[in-house]
């Protein structure tokens, strides 16, 4: 994948990783830090997934493209949780529209 396919970024998905959250992998998960919160999240290894293809600032597009090729799941499915995730991560200031 070249570095501008997939990439949309504000214009299709308009979210990208809050500055004020910090995030360190661990194994098969992802620990986020909200600073001003200071409330801990942890994401499983296909939110942590998630999580690094939107701070590379992939399109929704590109990031279920990337997500297909790597995990064995359902399109709708995928679709489905993203875009739950997403939200939730929205209502938790865990992202940022540009």
């Amino acid at each position: 994948m070249t570095s501008d396919q997939g990439r949309a970024g504000a214009e299709e998905i308009g979210l990208h990783p809050n500055p004020d959250v910090v995030s360190q992998q661990l194994e098969n998960t992802m620990i986020l830090l909200h600073l001003r919160t200071n409330r801990f999240y942890e994401l499983n290894r296909t939110g942590a997934r998630l999580w690094e293809l939107l701070g590379r600032g992939l399109s929704r597009a590109g990031i279920k493209k990337q997500m297909m090729e790597e995990f064995d799941v359902d399109p709708v499915q995928l679709g489905r949780e993203m875009k739950e995730l997403l939200e939730l991560m929205k209502k938790e200031d865990l992202v940022v529209t540009e």
